[in-house]
């Protein structure tokens, strides 16, 4: 088995900083190293050579100290190294850089070509499944566990937020793997040593294409306007040395100062509402596409709604639901209509009903080319990144990730706003192509409420089927004690760090859960040690969550954790470390004490309250 895996050297996140003079990243001293994801997709390729034989390269496009991730790969185990090295690449973004390494990858003839899910740096997911179009590849993303059966098919799991799928197809096969898919053990001094000897090739741009052109900053179809540091608006209100009841009762008095603990009514009736009338079919589209599942439509598209509103009224244009599916797809277009939708266009058809990337791809792109919208919005969820990475890169379209503002500036471009190295940094983004695409993070902006009298044209399309890529879903498994859809709506969650102290323990936080109303939620070091399911996870690998009240017991606070908590309306931090990060400006009100001594005194004094 010939296998090829893509590699990122990336600086270590929660070093960079953001020059406030200059606005430019500072760098300087600030360590490097392998991308987290590509660890495990260099292990997971060693592991299948030895079990199948073969051989397995590494590449890289960087700058010439990228180098030293690919001899860390060679020192894991590859046995051959290329190093796209020229500043022809400098300024890529991600469609540029999946051209070039699209390139590189087609001069062999790869069985399994393996990616990590995201670089940690820009979060995009947006590399690997563009790679895969650009080489007509199929593919599959978010895999946590991937097995060559005997026949020779790649059987693989992807973790979705909501439970597991499972996917089976021929090789060739593109696959972006995330947590469980493999080890994370790095190499040993000793061998990273060895591999220091080794060589390895170097691969200018002319050595891929006489046209230079389409690489680097004149090939890249998005622009970065200049970025900005996030600056925490927290209080950092700190809370130690007093009784457990007399800091319990202080805090509780400024959460219910900041509304915290309000009756549920209050938030549902300062939600706007859509108007009666829907906007004429004129100017500027934006379209949303619908994200929906066996549950029904996911609330990430009722935000996605909300968000587009403000941008097509600067444009004078309109809101336009996409929803892709089986025949029942235009089930769904009255929910989308009482939610913001001025039209919902519906494209059906047997074959869509599966999804598949082949097909919803082919299906959007189709309408995208026949009807020009001015901007198009998916979700960052692991089938929305797929889905608008393939479409942008079979376009040749610019495509902003996670996106966590839309804006429309002076000269009536859509400045999208996005977060990056664990969102300390946001930087608007622009495109040079039409559509604007985006993908946009669940939890960040708030749905609108519903309006019962609302309708909308339906549309309805039946595009051609796209030819079959082989892959298919064989099934899919709810996570056990998962509902995604009540961790989108929750109006509280308890998180559970590793501070709790051991997983039997976290029963005791139930009686907490239960008084508040709440969620349980965790950090990924949580998940990693198998205490809760990984659809509870919050943060940068995670998902983000939007609550009145965030209740974090044992939990540090470093910033992977709470870039998936920024729109929480009041975050308390309980935590028996002073040199937690919580206390660092990262939470409201920060409880120096012992958890299991606190929560007790603080449910009393919530009961009074309450």
């Amino acid at each position: 088995m010939k296998i090829a895996v893509c590699v990122k050297w990336v600086p270590a996140v929660s070093r960079v900083r953001l020059d406030p003079e200059t606005k430019r990243l500072v760098r300087e001293g600030v360590p490097n190293e392998l991308n987290a994801y590509d660890v495990l997709a260099v292990n997971l390729a060693v592991e299948l050579k030895r079990e199948r034989g073969g051989s397995v390269a590494v590449y890289t496009m960087g700058p010439p100290d990228a180098r030293r991730g690919l001899v860390r790969c060679m020192a894991m185990g590859a046995d051959e190294a290329f190093h796209l090295n020229d500043p022809a690449f400098a300024g890529a973004d991600t469609l540029a850089t999946s051209r070039a390494l699209a390139l590189a990858l087609a001069r062999e003839p790869y069985d399994l070509i393996l990616f990590g899910a995201s670089s940690v740096d820009a979060e995009t997911g947006q590399v690997g499944p563009q790679v895969a179009e650009l080489l007509g590849l199929p593919q599959a993303t978010a895999v946590c566990t991937l097995e060559i059966t005997a026949d020779g098919k790649a059987r693989a799991e992807r973790a979705l937020e909501n439970g597991v799928e499972v996917v089976e197809g021929p090789l060739p096969l593109l696959i972006a793997v995330t947590e469980g898919a493999a080890s994370d053990a790095g190499p040993s001094r000793e061998a990273i040593r060895a591999a220091e000897e080794r060589e390895i090739a170097e691969l200018p741009a002319a050595a891929l294409s006489d046209d230079l052109a389409q690489f680097g900053a004149a090939g890249s179809p998005t622009w970065v306007a200049e970025v900005r540091q996030v600056e925490s608006s927290r209080d950092g209100r700190i809370i130690e040395g007093g009784s457990m009841e007399e800091m319990a009762r202080e805090a509780v008095a400024l959460l219910a100062s900041r509304g915290a603990l309000a009756p549920d009514g209050d938030d549902a009736d300062a939600a706007e509402s859509p108007p009666d009338a829907p906007r004429p079919a004129a100017g500027p589209e934006f379209w949303v596409v619908a994200e929906a599942d066996e549950s029904g439509v996911r609330p990430v598209t009722f935000e996605m709604l909300a968000a587009a509103q403000a941008p097509a009224d600067a444009l004078n244009g309109c809101v336009a639901a996409v929803i892709i599916g089986g025949p029942e797809a235009a089930e769904h277009a009255d929910a989308l209509a009482r939610a913001g939708a001025d039209a919902v266009i519906a494209a059906s058809g047997d074959w869509l009903a599966a999804r598949s990337t082949a097909q919803h791809s082919s299906a959007l792109a189709g309408a995208i080319a026949e009807r020009s919208p001015f901007a198009v919005l998916l979700p960052s969820t692991p089938n929305g990144r797929e889905l608008a990475a393939t479409v942008a890169a079979r376009l040749r379209l610019g495509l902003t990730g996670d996106c966590i503002g839309l804006d429309v500036d002076a000269d009536g471009r859509l400045a999208q706003l996005k977060p990056a190295f664990g969102g300390n940094i946001v930087a608007p983004i622009y495109s040079r192509t039409l559509p604007n695409m985006a993908t946009v993070r669940p939890g960040v902006f708030r749905s609108l409420r519903p309006n019962p009298a609302r309708r909308a044209p339906l549309i309805e399309t039946r595009p051609a089927p796209a030819p079959d890529d082989g892959l298919r879903r064989m099934a899919f498994r709810f996570s056990p004690d998962d509902d995604a859809a009540a961790l989108d709506a929750a109006r509280a969650v308890v998180c559970v760090g590793m501070g709790v102290g051991a997983p039997e323990r976290i029963r005791e936080l139930d009686g907490l859960r239960g008084l508040l109303g709440a969620e349980f939620i965790c950090t990924r070091d949580v998940v990693e040690a198998g205490w809760m399911p990984r659809q509870r996870q919050v943060g940068l690998t995670g998902r983000s969550v939007a609550p009145r009240l965030y209740v974090g017991v044992g939990v540090r606070g470093d910033f992977n954790h709470t870039v998936g908590i920024q729109r929480s309306g009041a975050i308390l931090a309980v935590n028996g470390d002073r040199k937690a990060a919580f206390f660092r400006g990262q939470a409201d009100i920060g409880v120096v004490a012992d958890w299991a001594d606190f929560i007790p005194a603080f449910m009393a004094e919530l009961r009074r309250a309450v």
